[in-house]
């Protein structure tokens, strides 16, 4: 690996719909975590995800995460994938190992969501 290649490695997997999909029927084997606010996650949410922590909310209180297994993969989704992706960063810092992000968010997602 290269310079440029460890500055600017990803420490989490963008995840297609597709590829969601797949992962959604091994659901005992992956923690589901949306990151969106309490309001946008009782609207509309990828069934399967439910787990919410408020981003907004733990970005001030990093305690709230520890509601995530450490040794268990972690899926994130926010609505557009920004704030997701902040999370497996965060995350990441935190000793978090097997973290996958929703490539665009729940506003891409095209398969079933619950409100």
């Amino acid at each position: 690996m290269g310079l440029l290649d460890a500055l600017f490695a990803k420490n989490y997997t963008n995840l297609t719909n597709d590829e969601l999909k797949t992962i959604l029927k091994q659901k005992e084997d992956y923690q589901f975590v949306d990151v969106r606010t309490k309001q946008e996650f009782k609207h509309k949410r990828i069934k399967g995800f439910d787990k919410n922590i408020d981003f907004y909310k733990f970005s001030r209180n990093l305690s709230m995460l520890e509601r995530i297994k450490k040794d268990k993969p972690v899926v994130l989704v926010c609505e557009t994938g920004s704030r997701s992706r902040s999370t497996c960063n965060i995350l990441h810092k935190l000793g978090y190992t097997d973290i996958y992000n929703v490539r665009g968010g729940v506003s891409s997602w095209n398969g079933v969501i619950t409100k």
